[in-house]
């Protein structure tokens, strides 16, 4: 079976730090912070902001904040939602 590379490397690198610069490796700042604000949007909507809200303190666009939500609502999602929830309600994520 073949292994996607980008998800082999992400799951064996279990330490902060080389996770990211990892990441700053493989992505863009614009796209990592693409990938911070959909965090943030899911983390958002945990705590219950409307999407306008969510919107104007982020600085993206509706459509953005309404794919987010639905991503989130995903049920192929649903077998890692708790572990995301658990990780999302942590105060102590940071940026990149």
């Amino acid at each position: 079976m073949k292994t996607n590379l980008l998800l082999k490397l992400l799951t064996e690198t279990n330490d902060a730090n080389k996770m990211s610069l990892l990441l700053k490796a493989l992505f863009t700042s614009k796209e990592l912070k693409e990938f911070d604000n959909r965090l943030k949007i899911f983390q958002m909507l945990l705590k219950g902001k409307r999407q306008r809200e969510i919107s104007e303190s982020l600085g993206v666009g509706i459509a953005t904040v309404t794919r987010g939500s639905q991503v989130f609502e995903n049920e192929k999602l649903f077998k890692i939602k708790s572990k995301i929830i658990d990780i999302l309600k942590n105060d102590e994520i940071y940026d990149l």
